[in-house]
């Protein structure tokens, strides 16, 4: 579905790349001269829009996975927290780890 959208996105935006930005129709002034420049900017634009899609950008970023170590100042305690989730979890499942504050907001 995505490789479907990103050809119609392309196709779209070859045939809008006239020297005033507007839909190209050959032998039609209305709208300026094609641009080679507009057009191959354009293109670029969405082959790069679409490889952000196909990485999964454009969102909220990557699911963290595993534990990881959160240091509390208010009680100056270590705890173990779930990463995908937020939720606190046995110090086990952190062993091993360098004690390293690495929970995201710290």
């Amino acid at each position: 579905m995505k490789s479907i959208v990103c050809a119609f996105l392309i196709c779209f935006h070859l045939i809008s790349c006239s020297t005033s930005g507007g839909m190209y129709k050959s032998g039609d002034n209305k709208d300026g001269e094609f641009s080679v420049l507009r057009t191959a900017i354009t293109v670029i634009g969405v082959l790069g829009a679409a490889d952000a899609i196909r990485k999964g950008g454009g969102g909220g970023g990557e699911q963290q996975t595993g534990y990881g170590w959160d240091y509390q100042p208010g009680n100056g305690q270590w705890v173990c927290r779930d990463r995908s989730n937020g939720q606190y979890a046995n110090k086990q499942n952190c062993a091993g780890q360098p004690l390293v504050d690495n929970w995201p907001n710290n």
